[in-house]
């Protein structure tokens, strides 16, 4: 069973953001087909780009990843406060643990956006 993290907007890409393990993907649709794999939760600059190509026209990387961002933040909460089903095959506090990591990554590159996710405000 995959992990719902949220619906994302970003611009007129509208989806549903899961997770596998570690593996993001991105469903824009109620086909199998549209379902599109982004990438690792441990690198969200490439899932950055990988978004940015779905987008029709270009849009700046750092709107990307506000937006995964904000996505994450809904997840991370989500991860933190509930409890695991069997059926996952994640557990919730690997998916906590794998979002703080993807947190710590981003830490490098963009500061303000890695401590918004793990914020509890």
């Amino acid at each position: 069973m995959y992990l719902y993290f949220g619906r994302m907007k970003i611009g007129p890409l509208v989806g549903y953001l899961w997770l596998l393990g570690r593996r993001l993907y991105l469903k824009l649709g109620w086909r199998p087909r549209d379902t599109v794999y982004l990438g690792s939760v441990d690198d969200l600059l490439g899932v950055a780009v990988r978004v940015r190509r779905l987008v029709p026209r270009p849009l700046p990387v750092r709107q990307l990843v506000a937006a995964l961002v904000d996505a994450l933040k809904k997840a991370y909460y989500v991860a933190s406060r509930c409890r695991d089903s069997p059926r996952w095959k994640i557990r919730a506090w690997e998916a906590a643990m794998a979002i703080e990591y993807a947190a710590s990554a981003l830490a490098m590159y963009w500061p303000s956006a890695a401590k918004k996710i793990l914020d509890d405000g």
